[in-house]
């Protein structure tokens, strides 16, 4: 039994990656910024079914206090993380060089870059005690500048790029822990931010990244992956 925490797990796949880590029995620890009926109620559903092994954190990812109280509540829970997922994520659209605005650049690579990294940190103690610990940040092949060959997008690629390089330099700092951490490419799924026409369905999306985590080991640390396996190329 694996004790999991997920942010951004409200919806997408961040709930459905909570279905299945608490469907197969590990302790699942489900932050999202809002857990009221209306906003949560799949993930409230699911957290009624599994009792006491899914555990519900309020998380606003861009607030460090926050942060640091999502933090110490988790530490009442387990006294250790084998996994956490940062999984939270904006998708700004419509971004054209006419149009751009430097407040909401800069709250994009809040939330999809910076943020990661100060959840990470406030949750080191806990990692620190995990078995096996491993960090699963979830990027896109949008933030790889290899694959770049279009324009737009400018807020959500750049901040999966940085949190590519952050991640990076973040694997070779905790190695020495033993803590795993990599960046992870989760497809183009059928989700809100990914819309009807994706190829990849959520339940599969999850299930690959699921096997990835069961299977990653500290020589893979500070990789960049696809869910089912494959590297991915920065």
């Amino acid at each position: 039994m694996e004790r999991v925490l997920i942010t951004g797990a409200s919806r997408g796949i961040g709930l459905e990656l909570a279905r299945q880590y608490l469907e197969r029995g590990d302790v699942v620890l489900a932050t999202a910024r809002n857990l009221n009926r209306d906003a949560a109620a799949d993930l409230t559903a699911l957290a009624a079914q599994h009792g006491e092994r899914c555990h519900l954190l309020p998380l606003e990812v861009t607030d460090d206090s926050a942060i640091e109280a999502m933090a110490a509540q988790a530490a009442t829970l387990v006294d250790g993380l084998d996994l956490l997922i940062n999984n939270a994520g904006v998708f700004p659209r419509h971004e054209r060089p006419e149009t751009l605005d430097s407040h909401a650049l800069l709250a994009t690579l809040h939330v999809n870059a910076v943020a990661p990294l100060m959840v990470v940190a406030a949750l080191l103690p806990l990692l620190r005690r995990g078995q096996r610990p491993r960090i699963v940040n979830i990027s896109s092949q949008l933030g790889s500048l290899t694959r770049r060959a279009s324009g737009r997008c400018y807020g959500y690629c750049s901040s999966k790029a940085a949190l590519n390089m952050l991640t990076r330099s973040l694997a070779f700092d905790l190695k020495e822990d033993g803590i795993i951490a990599v960046v992870v490419h989760p497809g183009w799924v059928q989700t809100d931010m990914g819309g009807s026409h994706a190829p990849v369905l959520v339940g599969e999306s999850a299930r690959g990244l699921v096997a990835l985590a069961d299977g990653l080991t500290l020589e893979q640390t500070s990789r960049f992956l696809t869910w089912d396996g494959r590297e991915h190329p920065w």
